[in-house]
């Protein structure tokens, strides 16, 4: 999806960064050349989509050290471009813009151009993506920014024209004025961009703090909400701010198992949505398999790109609500859904593609669109009419001849009431057979050989449930073949690691988080499927594993491996079109806490969903995969009987000493300038240092915000609360802290890190400032700072 919105009416400060546009430089206009035969930066990359740059005109750069260098080094701003092979918009920019060697020429000398594959580096792809929906309010590739060389934006946008538009002025005239701003206002460029980087860091980390776990009020809300969304015409649920329509899987899904637990209105939604998605032109009605999303709310006019992770899900949901209601229109769905990625995604290794690009010959949709015409010279005048007592075309364009095939819904929808609509679609597979074969004659789009790990596992799990619920061992067998496959390719043994993808027969970069848990998480249907012990100890080694790369000390799970180039942390995304990996990887936990009785499983869970909390308690419906598996038997052994965390209220501090009413119930009390002593409120206490695990906050000395070396701290009690009954080590009542020699500016910095807690109740940590002059020791009445 692509924005077109002007780019210099988003914010104010873009008009000050326009400045005076220097259009004489192309007075003239700019006319498209063909590629150059030079090659750039990009030639030694095995990434498909890179290497579709390789030959621009643009001196291309992958993202890596050479550029980022080269860009602090010669004081240049970074273009920087994300997109991916199946993007249409991305390939019409490539023909309009980077194949120009005059755009080429402006590019190369103003500014050090990098383009990344969103697929390759979604790391990259989520933090920029971030500043593209704070500066402008929308998303969509290609996602265009301009950064200055410490990997700031200061710019944004999609699509560009090569000449000014009513609604955007051209792409020339924009470098040039973001050339001449870098140049004679760098100052302000700079102050723009710091910012824009405060406002990502704001957003990045708005789940650090905490909030109380509620599966059930999570659920409530978001069932609440996507029920008053649910269009009840066309199927799928309403935007308030777009038209389209995207199938939004995780969503189904979780509403089916909503479903399955006694909610017919939740049910009834998911079974309308698919139904509506199978008729209209999201699916390919000649071929199967879906298309990315639709422009219009009737499902009508897709997005042509076809997508291994849409299509693994889909099929996993119209073979689970199969299953769950035994209409055979959704068990035909699920069928040629699955015929769809055997058939046009797998590869002679038999693991999958991950995409379908949009375009042939530079128009989008090309290979789909039919006239009546050409339908009726392929069947047949008599044929034809037949086809067309069921199917429609659907103009893309307004006025255009061409369109794209659907069902005529009121024929469909009768069809769906008789229970005749799979014998009517049996009785047009030969015409379903010849229009496809004549499509198969024409020009074909370019496929995205590249080999994803995450997006082959979702296609594991689907193909493994699939062949379950259908009784169809070759698709048991497929996804069996791709398990293997993925364990003897991308999972390296002796480093632990798993690779994020393959391309051209070469291994590509370390996997991210969701590499690591939908792996697992394939594995462990398999696990199910076939009651076969290996596919479980492997689920078991990746999970270790994920553990040790991506958990903080905190428990929270990071998206990517840590880098020291990307300058900001990898935002939550949310489980809104695909599970985020922290949804995945919790899924997982639980279900090894399920099968194994092993409690570090429950326990890693707990800490991974604590640093979520605020973000889906906010918007509990962005996390429809996470709260399908809090409700699932393994969430609810884990989840149902955690106690909540609430905050104390200032009633609360009635009868306590003078002075230990701080909201964190500890007061302290200096014996000695080398010696104080902690008094903790009765019926409360503290994580003694060190504390029991990593995500608890141990009480600790502080000096200039780190801690104090040297301090000798107590002995602990054993507290043992229903979320550990292993018992955690903890400090009541009066304990008493021996302090190093100090300096009088140390002396004058301390302070004390606690976070005070009862039997059912933690607050907020807090730092309280103890400092105090050589003179005397500190007095017993802090101030409090929150964290």
């Amino acid at each position: 999806m692509v924005s077109q919105h002007h780019p210099s009416g988003r914010m104010g400060w873009i008009a000050w960064l326009r400045g005076a546009a220097l259009c004489f430089l192309f007075a003239g206009g700019v006319t498209a050349q063909a590629a150059s035969p030079r090659t750039n930066h990009l030639a030694d990359s095995h990434d498909p989509y890179l290497l579709e740059h390789a030959h621009d005109p643009v001196d291309w750069y992958p993202w890596g050290p050479q550029a980022l260098d080269k860009a602090r080094r010669e004081n240049k701003p970074i273009y920087l471009s994300i997109g991916y092979s199946a993007c249409y918009w991305c390939h019409v920019a490539q023909r309009e813009l980077y194949r120009n060697p005059q755009i080429a020429a402006l590019m190369n000398r103003w500014f050090v151009n990098v383009l990344v594959d969103r697929e390759q580096r979604p790391d990259i792809d989520h933090i920029y993506m971030l500043a593209r929906q704070l500066m402008t309010r929308d998303s969509g590739w290609p996602n265009n920014v301009f950064l200055t060389p410490d990997l700031q934006p200061f710019y944004i946008g999609s699509y560009f024209p090569p000449k000014a538009t009513a609604q955007q002025e051209g792409f020339p005239t924009l470098l040039a004025t973001l050339h001449k701003n870098w140049t004679q206002h760098p100052a302000e460029v700079k102050r723009i961009a710091a910012q824009i980087a405060q406002a990502m860091q704001a957003a990045a980390i708005a789940g650090d703090a905490s909030a109380p776990i509620d599966p059930a009020a999570w659920t409530q809300t978001a069932q609440t909400e996507v029920l008053h969304r649910f269009d009840a015409l066309d199927g799928g649920f309403a935007s308030a701010t777009s038209a389209a329509r995207f199938p939004q899987p995780p969503l189904l899904a979780w509403l089916l198992a909503r479903g399955g637990t006694g909610e017919p209105k939740a049910t009834h939604a998911v079974v309308f949505t698919l139904q509506a998605m199978a008729q209209g032109g999201l699916m390919d009605q000649l071929g199967g398999g879906f298309r990315r999303y639709a422009v219009d709310p009737g499902w009508s006019v897709p997005h042509f790109e076809m997508m291994l992770s849409d299509n693994a899900q889909l099929l996993s949901v119209y073979a689970r609500a199969y299953a769950q209601t035994r209409l055979p229109d959704l068990r035909w769905t699920a069928q040629r859904t699955a015929r769809f990625l055997l058939r046009d995604l797998r590869l002679p290794q038999g693991v999958f593609a991950t995409a379908i690009a949009a375009e042939t010959g530079g128009v989008e949709g090309a290979t789909d669109l039919w006239t009546t015409a050409q339908i009726d010279a392929v069947l047949g005048p008599r044929q034809a009419q037949a086809w067309f007592a069921l199917y429609a075309l659907a103009p893309v364009h307004p006025g255009s001849e061409s369109g794209v095939l659907r069902q005529r819904r009121d024929v469909a929808e009768h069809l769906l009431r008789q229970g005749q609509w799979v014998a009517r679609l049996e009785q047009l597979a030969p015409q379903r057979r010849a229009l496809l074969a004549a499509r198969n004659h024409r020009p074909q789009p370019r496929r995205d050989d590249k080999i994803v790990t995450a997006d082959n596992a979702m296609a594991i799990r689907a193909l493994a449930q699939a062949g379950m619920v259908l009784d169809d061992r070759a698709l048991t067998e497929a996804a069996m073949r791709v398990a293997d496959w993925e364990w003897q390719h991308a999972w390296n043994p002796y480093q632990r690691l798993l690779v994020h993808q393959w391309a051209g027969g070469h291994v590509g970069n370390p996997g991210f988080l969701d590499d690591y848990a939908e792996l697992a998480r394939a594995y462990l249907t398999l696990a199910s499927v076939q009651h076969d012990a290996r596919w479980s100890q492997r689920a078991s080694d990746l999970a270790a594993a994920m553990l040790q790369r991506f958990a903080a000390p905190d428990g929270s799970l990071r998206s990517a491996p840590t880098s020291d180039a990307l300058p900001f942390p990898t935002p939550l995304q949310g489980d809104v079109h695909r599970p985020s990996g922290q949804s995945a990887a919790i899924a997982v936990l639980l279900e090894l806490a399920q099968r194994t009785g092993q409690a570090h499983w429950a326990d890693a869970a707990r800490r991974a969903l604590r640093p979520l909390a605020l973000q889906v308690q906010a918007r509990p419906l962005d996390w429809p995969d996470l709260l399908q598996t809090l409700g699932s038997a393994a969430g609810r052994a884990v989840f149902a009987s955690l106690p909540q965390t609430t905050h104390i209220r200032p009633a609360d501090c009635a009868g306590l000493p003078q002075g230990a009413c701080s909201s964190d119930r500890v007061q302290v009390k200096w014996l000695a300038s080398d010696r104080m002593q902690l008094h903790i409120a009765p019926g409360f206490h503290i994580n003694a240092n060190p504390a029991s695990e990593p995500n608890l906050i141990a009480a600790t000395v502080l000096v200039g915000g780190q801690p104090l070396p040297g301090v000798r701290y107590p002995p602990p009690l054993l507290f043992r609360p229903a979320f550990a009954p292993q018992g955690i080590v903890v400090w009541e009542g009066r304990v008493t802290l021996n302090l190093p020699a100090l300096s009088p500016a140390q002396r004058a910095a301390l302070a004390l890190r606690v976070q005070a807690c009862n039997a059912t109740t933690c607050l907020a940590p807090s730092v309280m400032q103890i400092g105090a002059s050589t003179s005397s020791p500190p007095q017993p009445s802090p101030r409090v700072r929150r964290e």
